[in-house]
């Protein structure tokens, strides 16, 4: 549990690590948007200032000659009549410029957002894909100790839903807090036991569930004919989650350090949790059911069988 809580505190300062470098990066992104959007309105607010300025250098001047045309025209006939030919030029020469230089149209900036950003970020189901890696110790002991059992208790797990008149119980597997599931498969559930063994929630599988083991404390997975599936026990209630198609039969399944060994009756395969095949790892096609994990994965066969079975085909 000590092991456990550390990995757990350094995880989750990964987690803030790569939130702080993600809000630094969308700063940056953020701050040169604003400067480039700052440039484009500068640039244009200088340009239009130099048309108005002009406009208004233009009025000034023809402002002028009109006022001294008035002025001079009551005193002196000839330069009246030179300050209006100057008026006259002027007024042709602000005309052209008009004509050259008029803005019909306003001038808005549009940003050209990348919305693959935002599109990227909301396919995500969060940062990143929480697993567990076991690490071996040594145990104190002899692992051929004898196990003696003490007692037991006759426990039914039929409930009246069910379908057939009878069950079958091909696999057991016990939660972290002490519950226990079970795959019926006369009726294809699988079904949680409380501590009184009483059935407190179940899952219809589409087929019959041959085998099962625990990837995480609270999740495993179910051999389903040609598939996995994925079940969660989430407030006391099992949850289907996502399942694998596999093109084999699938007749035993166990995990071990991140990769699931799945058997199909005469071979073993070693898949990602994600489905991917890393390779076949042995076969025996001399009868059926020659390939069972739990015959890989048991603590005394494990070494010897395990090691053999990982020889080049």
């Amino acid at each position: 549990m000590k092991s456990l809580q550390g990995s757990y505190e350094e995880r989750l300062k990964e987690v803030r690590s790569m939130r702080e470098r993600i809000n630094s990066t969308l700063d940056k992104l953020e701050k040169a948007t604003m400067k480039e959007m700052d440039e484009v309105k500068a640039s244009w607010n200088a340009s239009l200032k130099f048309y108005v300025d002009t406009c208004s250098g233009l009025c000034t001047k023809l402002t002028h000659l009109n006022d001294a045309r008035l002025e001079i025209g009551e005193k002196n006939k000839d330069l009246a009549f030179l300050a209006h030919q100057k008026s006259e030029e002027m007024i042709k020469k602000v005309d052209k410029y008009l004509n050259n230089n008029s803005i019909q149209t306003e001038v808005s900036l549009k940003l050209i957002v990348y919305h693959d950003i935002e599109k990227y970020l909301s396919n995500l189901s969060c940062l990143g894909h929480t697993i567990h890696i076991t690490k071996e110790l040594t145990m104190q002991g002899s692992l051929d100790q004898a196990i003696k059992v003490t007692g037991a208790i006759p426990v039914s797990v039929r409930i009246p839903s069910d379908t057939s008149a009878t069950y079958s119980i091909y696999n057991i597997c016990g939660l972290f807090n002490g519950q226990t599931l079970v795959s019926d498969v006369n009726n294809k559930r699988l079904k949680l036991l409380d501590l009184q063994h009483k059935v407190v929630s179940y899952c219809d599988m589409s087929g019959s569930q041959y085998d099962m083991c625990l990837i995480t404390p609270c999740q495993v997975v179910v051999t389903v004919d040609k598939g996995i599936q994925f079940v969660s026990v989430h407030s006391g209630q099992l949850v289907k989650e996502r399942s694998l198609q596999l093109p084999h039969e699938c007749t035993g399944v166990a995990h071990h350090q991140g990769d699931l060994y799945v058997t199909s009756g005469t071979a073993l395969y070693k898949y990602t949790l994600t489905g991917t095949l890393v390779k076949m790892m042995c076969e025996d096609t001399s009868a059926y059911d020659t390939c069972n994990c739990h015959e890989y994965f048991s603590p005394n066969n494990y070494q010897n069988n395990f090691q053999s079975s990982i020889t080049p085909l």
